[in-house]
């Protein structure tokens, strides 16, 4: 059985390429798959491996693309490690934890500010900071920046921002634009999206400015 890896190495090399061994792992992977398919047809050992080093006769542009896709599945993968799983743990924690307040029959508290008032649910709100921190706290073993870690931690709050602002466009497309409507969804917002963000922002600060695992192990 010809060593595939070492071929590609050599070819590589009288071309003067320089690819990661990932590179030429997969290299050596697909050449050995043409030749197997190529053998397996009845084709002699010897016309199998010719074939399959006719596979790579454009082998830097080969060795280019599957480098290029690679890094397209690295970054992929960096980012649902750093952004968007920690995300839905702290969306998925948030609303698990407002559910279960709901169960328990803990009903949200009347707040009056002058002539305007605020439904409160205090028992999640102090919750809150605990899933902010977990978020953040994930995002950052995953070498987040401290932007990713901020939209991780903030992500209830902002999920809920969306979500209103797709709604008060089509309520004020239906019943047309009204001081009343505008006040209330200006309630709304403070009320489901600043003050659960300021929450959650109490326990994902902590986490915005630890170092990174990388940076620890550099600096020693």
């Amino acid at each position: 059985m010809p060593d595939w890896k070492q071929m590609v190495r050599d070819r590589m090399n009288s071309m003067g390429a320089d690819f990661d061994e990932s590179v030429v792992s997969e290299l050596a992977v697909h050449l050995e798959d043409v030749y197997e398919t190529t053998c397996s047809r009845g084709v002699p050992e010897i016309l199998a491996l010719e074939q399959a080093l006719e596979e790579g006769k454009d082998w830097r542009i080969l060795a280019r693309n599957i480098q290029r896709a690679t890094s397209k599945e690295d970054r992929m993968n960096y980012r649902t490690k750093s952004l968007w799983l920690p995300a839905l743990i702290t969306l998925l924690g948030a609303s698990v934890s407002l559910v279960f307040f709901q169960y328990l029959g803990v009903r949200p508290h009347l707040e009056r500010f002058g002539n305007a008032a605020l439904s409160l649910d205090w028992a999640w709100l102090v919750s809150l900071p605990i899933f902010g921190a977990l978020g953040a706290h994930l995002s950052g073993r995953a070498h987040a920046s401290a932007t990713a870690r901020l939209a991780v931690g903030l992500a209830p709050a902002i999920v809920m921002l969306i979500a209103m602002g797709v709604i008060l466009p089509w309520g004020l497309a239906i019943d047309g634009i009204h001081f009343i409507r505008l006040v209330g969804f200006g309630l709304g917002l403070i009320n489901g999206v600043v003050i659960p963000a300021l929450a959650l922002l109490v326990g994902t600060v902590p986490f915005l400015y630890k170092s990174r695992p990388d940076q620890k192990t550099t600096a020693s």
